[in-house]
């Protein structure tokens, strides 16, 4: 566990972590890095990591978050089942940046057949040096529900940061039985916490991150198609085959009780690799991240638009600004009906 004056564990579901509220915080957040350390994908392995540590360079930021697919345990791609191996591997990577990380579970870090489960690997995260982690409460459903509360010196919450676990498989927890979502119990908790902070600042923001999109944000991409005002374009594209928005068949209540709620203004999440987009719907501005998976998709790595990361930036004024941070020199703007080439990434 990342071991600094300036965080403390308050309990099993919150950190509070003291920040310079005169000056910008920079959080970088980083997706589907789908990581195999086995011998099959050493190469594709090598490019990832290598950039992880370009993007990381170049955003500089004072704290990283991955949304989920860290690790990608498949025996056919990744040569190995075996993702205890590959915790310890991506651990000993992101401490080796001496910059304080926290992260949310996928749908692939614990693959079928895979040595660990979510429990076990949280506890190979939290031996982490730079490592912010912590299962959360054991009666909810998922693994890694907890608050990174960013905090002035004087002890006021200037921005909380919700980790939300949005699970792994439908009914049964089987591959073929679709993508599942974050519960209802989750929801109620988090905005249970949420409005007992607006009690002291009824001003009070939070971000939100988690791997798989909610439905709304296909819901908000058609409108904004349509031609309707009320969604805000922000950046980048979906860029998936036939605008595929990797999206659970279970209803999920998340997103409407966080507009009802009115603290959540941002969202982000990961999970479907080519989309990019960011948008603003009902008051909230949800944001695909940008991928780093060379393994996952069949020749992904032989696509380039939408590798990089997503750069979130607490200004000093407490203004919010969020870009990407691409690994090349072009991205894609597809969804604004422009057909961007792709480059050649060095």
């Amino acid at each position: 566990m990342f071991n600094s004056v300036n965080l403390k564990q308050t309990d099993n579901e919150t950190f509070t972590f003291t920040i310079d509220k005169d000056k910008d915080f920079k959080i970088l957040q980083l997706t589907d890095l789908h990581l195999g350390f086995g011998f099959i994908s050493r190469k594709k392995d090598k490019l990832a990591l290598n950039a992880v540590t370009k993007i990381i360079h170049k955003a500089k930021p004072d704290m990283i978050v991955l949304t989920g697919d860290s690790i990608f345990p498949f025996l056919p791609k990744a040569g190995t089942l075996n993702n205890r191996k590959q915790a310890y591997k991506l651990m000993k990577f992101m401490d080796s940046f001496a910059i304080p990380y926290t992260l949310v579970f996928g749908n692939h870090d614990c693959e079928m057949g895979s040595t660990c489960n979510k429990e076990e690997l949280a506890q190979i995260y939290k031996k982490g040096k730079y490592c912010i982690f912590t299962e959360g409460r054991k009666e909810l459903t998922g693994v890694g529900n907890f608050f990174i509360n960013l905090t002035g010196s004087d002890g006021n919450v200037l921005l909380p940061l919700v980790m939300l676990d949005s699970n792994m498989y439908g009914e049964g927890g089987w591959f073929y039985s679709g993508f599942d979502r974050i519960h209802d119990d989750q929801a109620d908790w988090c905005m249970n916490r949420l409005t007992d902070m607006k009690k002291s600042n009824p001003d009070i923001k939070a971000m939100a991150f988690f791997h798989m999109p909610p439905a709304e944000f296909k819901e908000a991409y058609r409108k904004m198609k349509l031609g309707d005002k009320s969604v805000i374009y922000q950046h980048g594209s979906i860029a998936e085959k036939n605008e595929h928005f990797g999206i659970s068949k279970f209803k999920g209540t998340f997103f409407n009780k966080a507009v009802e709620n009115g603290v959540i203004k941002w969202m982000f999440c990961g999970h479907d690799h080519l989309n990019t987009l960011s948008l603003i719907y009902k008051g909230i501005q949800m944001t695909y991240g940008m991928s780093i998976d060379y393994l996952g998709y069949k020749d992904i790595d032989k696509s380039y638009i939408q590798r990089g990361g997503t750069l979130i930036t607490r200004k000093a004024d407490g203004q919010v600004t969020v870009n990407m941070v691409p690994l090349g020199a072009i991205v894609s703007t597809r969804v604004r009906g422009v057909n961007t080439p792709q480059n050649d990434e060095k």
